[in-house]
C-alpha cells in the first residue's frame, strides 16, 4: 500500500436493519410500486421470497420501501437505478413542545398550584376556542373570588373554570369564538393545559402546555374574521379586562410603526393597567430586521422572538433525483412526492434573534431600550381554532386542533406566562418589578449587529425570575414625570394617564429627573461618532433577596469605553430597602451608525443582576425629533 493512503474496509454481514429506500418521483403512468420495490429486494438478496424483508411500501405520496437489509445489500441498492438515498431507521423519541423546556422552564417545576390557580391572564387577541383540550377545566376549582367579569361569549359559547370571561366588540361578530386562530394559539402558549400527544398532522408531535397550566384565561376578541383590529375594539378590552379583575395582559397586536403614547391605544390602554397593578405584555412586531418595533411605552413589556433548538425542514424531491431541502412546515406530502412531509432537526446555534422580529431603537424615547427581553417565536406548537385554516393557501380545505405558528404573537405569551409565574410567589410585586425580575434574570445573547436593540435585555429565564435578588420599581408617579420631561404637556398626559395628572410649567421642567436616569432595568443612550463622550446614569434598586446582604458591581468591558460604578458595593440590612448608584461611562471616536454593547452585573454570591449598558451612534442630523401622528382607526395585527 502506497505510504500516506489508507483503504477504508466495509463490514459486510449478515446482519439485517430496517433501513429506508428513498427513491424517485412515482412515474404517473404503468408503474406498480409494490412489484417494483419487491423485484429490487429479489435483485439483492438472491431471494425469490422477497417478502420475508419487505417492511411496508411508500406510494401514496412519495416513492420507497422499508426493509430489512445487510450492509452489503443496501452499498448494491444505492446503485441502483432511481435510488436516491438508503439510510437507517432510526427510533425516535416523542418531542414535547420544546419552547418551555428550552428555557428551562421544566413541567417538574416547582409550583404553588394554589396561587396558580387564582392568577388570572387576560388574553387581548382574536377570540378563543373554548372546546379545545388545552382549555377544558377537569380538576380545576372554582373561579377565584376576586373575578368581577362575566361570560359574555356570545352565541354557543360557554366558559368553564378554566375560560372564566369572554367578551366580543365588533358589530359583525356574533361570538367571541376565535375563526382566526391567533387567540387560540397565544392563550394556550400562555396558560394552556397539559395535553398528551398533542401535534401538527403528526409534526412536533408531544405534550403541549402553557407556562402556567394551572392559571385561568378571560378572552377578549377584538379581531374580525378579516383581520382587522379595531382600536376602538382594542381600548374597551382593556377597560373591560381591568375591571373584571385579570391579573396580567398580553396583547400580541401592533401597529406597523411608533407614534407617539397618547395616540397609541395599546400604550393607554395598558397605562391605565399600569395604574391598577397589571403588566401588559406586547409583541415587538414582526416586520425585522429592517424596520423598528411599535411597542416602545416604557410601561409596556415588549417581547422579541427568537429560534428555538428544534426546528422543521422539508424535503423537495425533483424529477432529476436532487433533494433540496429547506426551512418550512408541510403538515402533508402534495399529490405529486415531490415536497416532502417536514422532519425534525436539531438547531445548535438557538437562541438567536428570528429574523422577522422587530427591534429598537426607542424612537419616541431614546434612553429606553426597546425592545425588552426575547422569548421563542419561531415554529411554536399551540392550540388552534379548527375553523381556521392552519395556512395562508386560499384553498385550504383542512382543519386542524393545532397548528405550528412563528412571529413574535408567538414569544409574547411565553413572557406572561413567565410573568404569571413570578406573581404566584410574589403577588404584591408592581408590573415594574415582576419586568424588572424578568430581565435582570435574561440570560446574554449575541448574535445580533444591533446586540440588545434587537433582543432586549436576553433570553427569558422564568426560573431564575422567582428570586433575582434586586428590582427596579418604578411608580405612575415616575412615569407620568419621564412624560413631563420629554416634552408632553399636561393635556396630552391625561390623555394617557386619565386622570388629573400635572406637568409643570416649562421654567421647573429642568427640575425633573432627566429621562436617562429613569429607573429602567436597562442602559441606553446616543452619542455622537468619532468624538469623546462623558454620561452618568443613576439608578434605585430595591432589595427583595436576603434581608442582610452586599452586592459588588462587575462590569463587562467594552472596548473603547470606560465604565465605573459608584458605589461598587450596595449593602442592604432589610428586605424592601432600596439603594441608589451611579453608572459612570466615557469613551469615543465610534463610527457612525454602530452599536456599543456592554453590561453591570450586581452579585452577592447567590443572585445575579445583569442590567444592558448599550450605546447607539448615530449623527445628530440623523436623529429625528418627536412627530405626532394621527389616530389610526384600525390596528395591523402582528401575524401578518
Amino acid at each position: 500500500m502506497p505510504i500516506g493512503k489508507r483503504c477504508v474496509s466495509l463490514k459486510y454481514n449478515n446482519t439485517r436493519n430496517l433501513h429506508i429506500v428513498y427513491m424517485r418521483s412515482l412515474p404517473k403512468h404503468n408503474y406498480s410500486p409494490i412489484s417494483h420495490h419487491l423485484s429490487m429486494l429479489q435483485q439483492i438478496t438472491n431471494d425469490n421470497d422477497a417478502t420475508n424483508h419487505m417492511v411496508r411500501s411508500y406510494y401514496k405520496s412519495f416513492n420507497g420501501f422499508a426493509a430489512m437489509i445487510t450492509n452489503q445489500e443496501r452499498e448494491k441498492l444505492k446503485k441502483m437505478e432511481g435510488v436516491v438515498s438508503v439510510f437507517p431507521s432510526e427510533s425516535l423519541k416523542p418531542q414535547t413542545t420544546r419552547s418551555w423546556d428550552f428555557m428551562g422552564f421544566k413541567e417538574s417545576i416547582q409550583r404553588n398550584k394554589t396561587a396558580e390557580s387564582d392568577v388570572i391572564i387576560g388574553v387581548i387577541d382574536t377570540g378563543i376556542w373554548p372546546e379545545s383540550e388545552s382549555f377544558n377545566d377537569r380538576g380545576f376549582g372554582p373561579i377565584p373570588k376576586k373575578w368581577k367579569g362575566a361570560c359574555k361569549g356570545g352565541e354557543n359559547f360557554r366558559c368553564n373554570n378554566k375560560i372564566i370571561g369572554a367578551r366580543y366588540y365588533l358589530k359583525d361578530q356574533t361570538s367571541a369564538r376565535d375563526f382566526v386562530g391567533h387567540g387560540t394559539h397565544t392563550a394556550s402558549i400562555a396558560a394552556g393545559n397539559k395535553v398528551v400527544g398533542a401535534s401538527f398532522n403528526g409534526i412536533a408531535e408531544g405534550v403541549a402546555r402553557g407556562g402556567v397550566p394551572s392559571a385561568r384565561i378571560a378572552a377578549y376578541s377584538v379581531c374580525s374574521e378579516r383581520d382587522q383590529c379595531r382600536a376602538d375594539a382594542i381600548l374597551a378590552a382593556f377597560d373591560d379586562a381591568i375591571a373584571d379583575g385579570v391579573d396580567l395582559i398580553t396583547i400580541s397586536l401592533g401597529l406597523q410603526e411608533q407614534i407617539t403614547f397618547d395616540n397609541d391605544i395599546i400604550a393607554i390602554g395598558s397605562f391605565q393597567a399600569m395604574k391598577k397593578g397589571i403588566l401588559t405584555i406586547n409583541s415587538a412586531g414582526n416586520d425585522g430586521p429592517n424596520n423598528t418595533t411599535s411597542s416602545v411605552s416604557p410601561w409596556l413589556f415588549t417581547v422579541a422572538a427568537t429560534t428555538m433548538d428544534s426546528r422543521n425542514t422539508d424535503n423537495v424531491l425533483l424529477g432529476n433525483g436532487l433533494m433540496p431541502s429547506g426551512k418550512s412546515i408541510n403538515g402533508y406530502a402534495s399529490n405529486s412526492a415531490e415536497i416532502l412531509s417536514s422532519t425534525g432537526f436539531i438547531n445548535n446555534s438557538a437562541p438567536i434573534v428570528a429574523e422577522f422580529s422587530s427591534g429598537g431603537p426607542n424612537m419616541q424615547i431614546r434612553e429606553i431600550m426597546k425592545p425588552d427581553i426575547s422569548a421563542p417565536g419561531l415554529e411554536i406548537l399551540a392550540a388552534y381554532s379548527p375553523l381556521a385554516p392552519p395556512s395562508h393557501d386560499k384553498r385550504e380545505k383542512r382543519s386542524v386542533k393545532y397548528n405550528i405558528l412563528s412571529g413574535t404573537s408567538m414569544s409574547c405569551p411565553h413572557v406572561a406566562g413567565a410573568a404569571a409565574y413570578v406573581k404566584t410567589s410574589h403577588p404584591d410585586w408592581s408590573p415594574a418589578a415582576i419586568k424588572s425580575s424578568l430581565m435582570t434574570t435574561a440570560k446574554p445573547m449575541n448574535g445580533s449587529e444591533l446586540a440588545e436593540f434587537s433582543y432586549g435585555s436576553g433570553f427569558l429565564d422564568p426560573v431564575r425570575a422567582i428570586n433575582p435578588g434586586l428590582v427596579f420599581d418604578v411608580s405612575k408617579k415616575d412615569y407620568v414625570k419621564l412624560l413631563c420631561r420629554i416634552g408632553y404637556n399636561t393635556m396630552e398626559v391625561r390623555k394617557i394617564s386619565g386622570d388629573k395628572s400635572v406637568c409643570p410649567s416649562s421654567s421647573f421642567h429642568h427640575r425633573l429627573p432627566m429621562a436617562k436616569d429613569f429607573n429602567y432595568p436597562a442602559i441606553a443612550a446616543e452619542i455622537e461618532p468619532r468624538k469623546p463622550f462623558k454620561i452618568n446614569f443613576t439608578r434605585t434598586v430595591t432589595n427583595v433577596g436576603f434581608a442582610n446582604s452586599a452586592y459588588k458591581a462587575y462590569i463587562q468591558q467594552h472596548s473603547g469605553i470606560n465604565i465605573t460604578i459608584v458605589p461598587n458595593v450596595l449593602e442592604f440590612k432589610s428586605l424592601k430597602e432600596k439603594q441608589s448608584f451611579v453608572v459612570h461611562v466615557d469613551g469615543g471616536k465610534f463610527s457612525d451608525k454602530s452599536v456599543v454593547s456592554s453590561s453591570l452585573l450586581w452579585s452577592d454570591g447567590t443572585h445575579s443582576v445583569r442590567c444592558p449598558i448599550i450605546l447607539r451612534v448615530i449623527k445628530k442630523e440623523n436623529a429625528t425629533c418627536k412627530i405626532r401622528f394621527s389616530l389610526r382607526s384600525v390596528f395591523s395585527c402582528s401575524y401578518k
